[in-house]
């Protein structure tokens, strides 16, 4: 079944070979091109009302421009759009110019003056005034076509009033930034309640005399600085849904060997590739780091004056590979399997939370712990 568009066309086509054909018309044939002409009038006035209908009911206007000959041709919903009653007005760019909003002006005509010489499909949403001071967003789009020179022949485009679309977006895009703005707050709020507590129990260590208590308060003192660094650097970040895992990892342990009593010198090195975690993955992996990094530090460069710590994150198509190694004097034998140790049993259910795995290498050299789990 051919379109009414196709049947309009193909009965034009028709009529004019005919007429190129022929030369006298008897009254018989000058009768069936009548019938002929009328059916193709009825058939285009269809075509007509089903176009003009369609513009009204998605509020789309259509326009030409014929750059040779300077005219401009507007649908009728077009005058409508741009706050005018069908054919009141001369359509020009100038006249379309004043309708834009003026704060609007230099980017659409760049815009446009760009996909004109480059060949470019244009598109673009932009604000209009009417005169009786209305407000209405607009997007346009247009495809342009050039002679055989090169030079602009013709430009079809359209505009669709989308003013809900962008009103109901602006809206949505408010109410976004409202809720990043509480979040970053909660997180603001959750580092500086951490800090109240982690100041706390430094205050309660340095009025301890045992030296156990005083290991055990300093290390869970870390162990809550490190859970607020992380809301620390959410609050400071753009992207309140994920952390740059490497970053954090790194920052943490410099924070360690600055702030904890160790004899030798050491010596933070790190190569990372970039990872971005949400926090639900980030906690866990950086509590299992701050034991790890802690443990070297405690133990790994007894009796010598330097070390060096060494941080490696790999990311590989969502499998992530932790390294931190030492170049310590090792672990103990019986290290596999310390009954009571609380950062190994830290390590092992923090672990458990991320469904990864991990291991210890050691040897007279040091020492290398190894994390693996899935983004």
């Amino acid at each position: 079944m051919q379109s009414l568009q196709s049947t309009i066309q193909e009965n034009l086509n028709q009529l004019i070979q005919q007429l190129e054909k022929e030369g006298d018309f008897s009254a018989d044939q000058k009768q069936k091109l009548l019938d002929k002409l009328t059916e193709t009038r009825d058939y285009f006035q269809r075509f007509r009302k089903w176009v003009e209908s369609a513009q009204k009911i998605s509020d789309l206007g259509a326009w030409e421009d014929y750059h040779q000959k300077n005219e401009i041709f507007w649908s009728e919903e077009t005058y409508r759009i741009f706050g005018f009653a069908p054919y009141s007005v001369t359509p020009s760019y100038e006249l379309f110019i004043d309708c834009v909003h003026p704060e609007d002006r230099e980017r659409i005509e760049k815009a446009y003056k760009k996909s004109l010489q480059n060949g470019e499909f244009y598109h673009v949403v932009f604000r209009i005034q009417t005169d009786d001071d209305i407000t209405k967003f607009v997007e346009a789009h247009a495809k342009h076509f050039y002679d055989e020179d090169g030079n602009p022949e013709l430009t079809i485009g359209t505009n669709q009033n989308v003013t809900e679309r962008e009103l109901e977006k602006n809206k949505i895009l408010k109410s976004l930034d409202t809720k990043d703005t509480l979040l970053q707050e909660i997180h603001h709020r959750v580092k500086n309640n951490l800090a109240v507590v982690a100041g706390m129990l430094q205050l309660q260590w340095l009025q301890e005399d045992d030296p156990e208590v005083v290991k055990s308060l300093r290390e869970s003192t870390n162990r809550i600085k490190t859970v607020a660094g992380i809301h620390q650097q959410l609050y400071q970040s753009d992207n309140l849904e994920n952390v740059s895992l490497g970053e954090n990892l790194k920052n943490l342990a410099g924070e360690l060997i600055n702030s904890m009593q160790a004899d030798a010198h050491i010596k933070l090195e790190s190569d990372c590739d970039t990872v971005y975690l949400d926090i639900t993955q980030t906690l866990p992996c950086s509590l299992i780091a701050n034991e790890v990094v802690t443990n070297a530090i405690k133990h790994a460069f007894e009796g010598r004056e330097t070390g060096r710590i060494h941080i490696q994150l790999n990311e590989d198509d969502g499998d992530i590979q932790l390294k931190i190694s030492d170049n310590g004097v090792g672990l103990p034998g019986d290290f596999e399997s310390p009954q009571g140790s609380l950062g190994m049993n830290l390590i092992e259910t923090l672990s458990n939370q991320l469904d990864g795995k991990f291991r210890f290498n050691s040897t007279d050299q040091g020492t290398t712990f190894t994390l693996e789990f899935e983004q």
